[in-house]
């Protein structure tokens, strides 16, 4: 197919509409502190040149490994011929990155009379696990001065074997920026918790129960023979209301129950 991929920039969408410089010159996107999971809107800006006519585009995403971890919907662009040079620029919001490595951005056209696609170019694309400058101040920042303060938190799973739209509250403990929850056995039990990769934290006025913020968190479960369940345990103990073992509830716990570590990030929750 004859077009050409001849410059793309790939930013933070807000840093770029704000004006402000991009990180690592740019070609670097936001993924949040949890280091997977969904990204941070971004900008696209790419130039073609081409065959006059109009086009099928389509983005998508290869993780490390090379698998598609993120595509893009299908826009159509007009080109206006091998001596012109057309730039596009679009937000792209809902792409999810598995790792903190270098990902793939591609490019993939067909010529609008069929429905193959043909791979035009792929350009690299930095993973940055931080949240982007503009995020120091929103909703993690209440979330975690909330559950300082409070006993409960609540847990929205998203998907059918989930809590699906329906917040569900928890007990938990907190090390850090991390909240540590444990479901199952005779303890809370939270629905797909245990097999989520993400799930979403609200919290709620102790007076009226309004939402005070709504933070997306990455999942994952802590393996009872991690060292680190030993540690989080001892934070546990005392938040667990009418604990009727004591102490012992930490090899019952390990038996029966699933601790998930999850990690609040500022990308926007999804409506």
């Amino acid at each position: 197919m004859d077009v050409r991929l001849t410059s793309v920039y790939v930013a933070d969408a807000r840093l770029e509409a704000d004006g402000v410089d991009q990180p690592e010159d740019a070609m670097s996107v936001f993924v949040g502190r949890a280091g997977r999971g969904r990204l941070f809107p971004f900008t696209v800006r790419r130039s073609y040149t081409g065959t006059g006519g109009w086009y099928v585009e389509v983005m998508a995403l290869l993780s490390p490994g090379g698998e598609v971890v993120w595509r893009g919907p299908e826009r159509k662009l007009t080109l206006r011929g091998t001596n012109k040079i057309d730039t596009f620029s679009h937000d792209v919001e809902g792409a999810e990155a598995v790792s903190t490595e270098d990902h793939e951005l591609v490019f993939l056209f067909s010529d609008g009379r069929g429905r193959n696609l043909d791979e035009v170019a792929r350009v690299p694309l930095a993973i940055i696990d931080e949240d982007p400058p503009y995020a120091i101040s929103g909703p993690t920042v209440v979330l975690g001065e909330s559950l300082k303060k409070s006993t409960v938190v609540w847990v929205d799973v998203p998907g059918p074997d989930g809590t699906n739209g329906r917040p569900v509250p928890a007990w938990y403990g907190l090390d850090g920026d991390r909240v540590y929850i444990l479901t199952g056995g005779s303890e809370q039990r939270i629905p797909g918790l245990a097999e989520a990769d993400r799930a979403i934290l609200t919290a709620r006025s102790k007076d009226d129960q309004s939402q005070i913020a709504e933070v997306e968190a990455s999942a994952r479960v802590v393996d009872p023979k991690d060292a680190l369940f030993n540690r989080i345990v001892p934070i546990l103990l005392p938040r667990r209301l009418n604990l009727r073992d004591g102490d012992a509830a930490a090899e019952r716990w390990k038996k029966e129950c699933t601790l998930v570590e999850l990690t609040p990030t500022a990308v926007p929750v999804r409506a």
